[in-house]
């Protein structure tokens, strides 16, 4: 049997520890840790992420990565672990083990399996335009096993989501080995999620607290069991066919929008400090929404995720170990937030009440439904941006965004900006909001 037995008995463990929302600790190392219960439950689902922005933030972060020919063994530098799996050479007269080099193999027969799934995968990367071993599985053996299986089974699991990371690094000078170094990055990390009391440091620590921001408490719980029950199925798939099975069901715990934050923050992980990582994630598309969770479901300023030191995966939730600096904190040092949001505008206004005298409220990301849709209610209806302005400058804006303008390549300035992205149309609003005087 290749999977330990206590990796079923993990998995065994947290099933039954599954039914509930969890909870998040905070742990400065100043007194007991705070508990930070959650605004939403934990339960709302990923940040809403558009393809081609996720194309376009891929392609930029490849732009500053030197891969190494040698993916997988990066990763492990980079996450800092050591190999899980290899082959070796036995002395035993001289009572010496001594591991065998890169390209290295022994001679021993290769199971029928491990050679049918070998030549399945070659034939899958020709189909898909890609000759040879297209993902870099086949460095350290000759054949499908160990760690790759579980990588190969993971690339089926995002699908299209592949695809896009294909087509955003195509023109670079080196795009397979940047796919490679992607993939195994995220495989690498995700091999993380599988140890006894998994606990992540360093830039693997800062990984798991942007992919929580991301994708929510809740979702990111999901994933850790859906990726154990993914070893399982890939340990003993004896086809590549049962492989892409274990796969795309993992690919359906995961979805469509996970899988593109997934592959985001991995490819932003490479050749990063955890340091590093922290300064790039404000950059990334969905950055705002995530910043919004990041407070609301976690109880963390995402402008200072690189301060996270540690993330542990414990039986009711997680703890986060970080600088004091990244905890929202009240006056009475309990875990809260400056920043509060709600599921509708009504909410708001509930909590909140009227603008003031002579004021309205005004949305900087205006709430169109498909803005609602794309970037999630919290990230609309919150109080950094949602503000009070003079009921006349609040007019003035409102015809404004209802004009057709060259700004706006001669559209209406409203349809014009659906189409971009959260961070640009914030930047447009407080631009505009300037240019009236409705802001200082």
């Amino acid at each position: 049997m290749r999977l330990p037995w206590l990796m079923l008995c993990l998995l065994w463990t947290w099933a039954g520890c599954s039914g509930s929302t969890k909870v998040v600790r905070l742990d400065t190392e100043r007194g007991a840790p705070v508990v930070h219960v959650s605004r939403t439950g934990g339960s709302a689902g990923p940040v809403a992420l558009d393809a081609d922005d996720v194309r376009q933030a891929v392609a930029r972060l490849a732009r500053s990565i030197r891969p190494s020919p040698r993916a997988q063994d990066a990763a492990r530098r980079l996450f800092e672990v050591e190999p899980r799996s290899g082959s070796y050479v036995i002395d035993v007269q001289r009572r010496r083990i001594t591991p065998l080099g890169p390209g290295e193999h022994l001679a021993a027969e290769q199971s029928h399996a491990d050679v049918e799934m070998t030549r399945a995968y070659l034939r899958w990367c020709g189909r898909t335009g890609r000759t040879g071993d297209c993902l870099g599985l086949l460095k350290e053996s000759p054949v499908i096993a160990g760690d790759a299986r579980f990588a190969l089974a993971l690339a089926l699991a995002k699908g299209a989501v592949l695809d896009e990371l294909w087509e955003a690094v195509k023109d670079m000078a080196n795009p397979e080995a940047l796919v490679q170094a992607a993939l195994w990055t995220a495989a690498t990390y995700a091999l993380l999620w599988t140890v006894p009391e998994p606990s992540t440091k360093g830039v693997a620590a800062v990984l798991t607290a942007a992919l929580i921001f991301y994708v929510g408490v809740d979702t990111f719980w999901d994933l850790i069991q859906g990726f154990q029950r993914l070893m399982v199925e890939a340990d003993a798939a004896l086809t590549f066919d049962d492989l892409r099975g274990a796969g795309e069901r993992f690919g359906k715990v995961m979805g469509r929008q996970a899988a593109r934050a997934f592959v985001m923050l991995a490819t932003a992980a490479i050749g990063s400090t955890g340091a590093a990582l922290g300064a790039k994630l404000p950059g990334l598309p969905g950055a705002a929404q995530a910043a919004v969770r990041a407070k609301t479901e976690v109880g963390v300023v995402y402008a200072a995720v690189g301060q996270v030191e540690s993330v542990a995966v414990v039986a009711d939730g997680f703890t986060f170990g970080l600088a004091p600096g990244a905890v929202a904190m009240s006056s009475r040092g309990t875990a809260t937030s400056s920043l509060k949001a709600w599921k509708s505008f009504s909410g708001f206004k509930k909590a909140m009440g009227p603008a003031g005298p002579g004021k309205q409220w005004h949305h900087i990301v205006e709430q169109t439904p498909g803005n609602v849709r794309r970037f999630g209610p919290e990230a609309i209806h919150n109080t950094e941006n949602v503000i009070a302005i003079d009921e006349q400058k609040h007019q003035v804006l409102s015809a404004y965004y209802s004009s057709v303008q060259d700004v706006a390549g001669g559209r209406v300035i409203r349809e014009w900006l659906r189409t971009q992205s959260y961070e640009a149309q914030r930047a447009f609003g407080l631009k505009t909001m300037k240019r009236f005087g409705a802001i200082p």
